[in-house]
């Protein structure tokens, strides 16, 4: 089912004036009918179609065995409204999770996935693994990542991979004792990582994801478990030795970021402003790390994980919720760029 929803959005424009604007989007279910738990979503677009990856299985970690045996699922759309399955990837006896695409610079598509094991309900190992196609149809078997001179001892998951300038960049979070570290990493074919930097920051940090602005500036978004929760913003120019860090002010679960040419941030996730009602809220900023919270979209009970794809003149975002169905579904919400710009101004 496709839906307008209207929003009224208030932004200060001084002082002692506000302007009052009706923004209209697009919202619609395009995977999932309550059957199977679908969540996680990452969406691009590859040779003239769009492609959303998603876990699904039959809650968010474990079975009605108790198993843990998510698979991955690729569905692609030539305009975003009719949806088809391109593929399913899994792996026996593990539970494969948190997909997310890309586009490598041999104009391949990757997936990349968390690869966990777990024995009578408890966790006994993460690792990453990764998947490539060249027709968005077939893609090959999902293997390990190898990260040279990693501290994690098997253990580390590399989230997510952004490709800029023929390099792919990404950060694996890794426990160390009673807190996590990050790796900062990076690769020339998606296999085979680097560690270009280890980051000690406080607050159990772990997913991360990495974006650049025109001037090659390096972005890193960090979700932040502990302490006051608080999302992090790290930022370095090349070649990205020397960082500044931010904590936002509030928690993001799942982040996702974009960087506009000049230099305005829309940043997405999880919030938890109360605990047991979460909420996929995006946020409108700048890259120097001041935020204010922009669009909440329509979402319940377990939900979020936003992936931001520019499409023209909109906005896409994918995400997933259970507003709708028993179990959660993938959403699209095709949000006018007017929306952003009005906010940022």
């Amino acid at each position: 089912m496709k839906t307008k929803i209207l929003i009224s959005i208030i932004v200060s424009l001084v002082a002692s004036a506000v302007c009052a604007q009706y923004v209209c989007y697009s919202l619609k279910r395009i995977w999932g009918d309550g059957s199977t738990h679908c969540a996680f979503t990452s969406l691009v677009e590859h040779k003239g179609r769009y492609y959303c990856a998603f876990r699904e299985g039959f809650s968010h970690i474990f079975n009605e065995k108790g198993e843990a045996d998510g698979k991955i699922h690729i569905i692609s759309s030539s305009d975003g409204d009719k949806w088809e399955t391109e593929t399913v990837l899994s792996r026996t006896g593990y539970d494969l999770r948190d997909p997310k695409l890309s586009v490598t610079p041999k104009g391949e598509l990757m997936v990349l996935m968390g690869c966990s094991l777990y024995k009578g309900g408890k966790l006994e190992s993460t690792s990453t693994l990764v998947s490539f196609s060249k027709n968005g149809k077939k893609f090959s078997i999902p293997k390990p990542v190898n990260i040279s001179s990693s501290a994690s001892q098997n253990f580390a998951w590399l989230w997510r991979v952004t490709w800029h300038k023929g390099t792919g960049y990404g950060v694996a979070y890794f426990k160390a004792g009673d807190q996590n570290k990050l790796e900062l990493l990076a690769t020339k074919n998606g296999t085979e990582y680097e560690v270009m930097k280890t980051f000690d920051i406080s607050g159990y940090p772990n997913e991360t994801t990495v974006r650049f602005d025109a001037d090659d500036r390096m972005f890193l978004f960090v979700r932040r478990e502990s302490g006051n929760r608080s999302a992090m913003l790290l930022s370095s120019s090349a070649p990205y030795t020397d960082w500044k860090q931010k904590e936002l002010g509030f928690f993001c679960g799942g982040p996702d970021a974009y960087v506009f040419l000049d230099g305005g941030v829309l940043l997405g996730g999880r919030e938890i402003h109360i605990p047991s009602r979460p909420k996929t809220m995006i946020y409108a900023g700048t890259a120097d790390g001041n935020f204010q919270e922009m669009l909440m979209l329509p979402s319940f009970d377990d939900n979020s994980y936003p992936s931001f794809l520019k499409v023209g003149g909109e906005m896409w975002i994918t995400y997933y919720s259970g507003h709708e169905t028993v179990k959660p579904s993938v959403f699209l919400a095709k949000v006018p760029l007017s929306l952003f710009n009005m906010i940022r101004k």
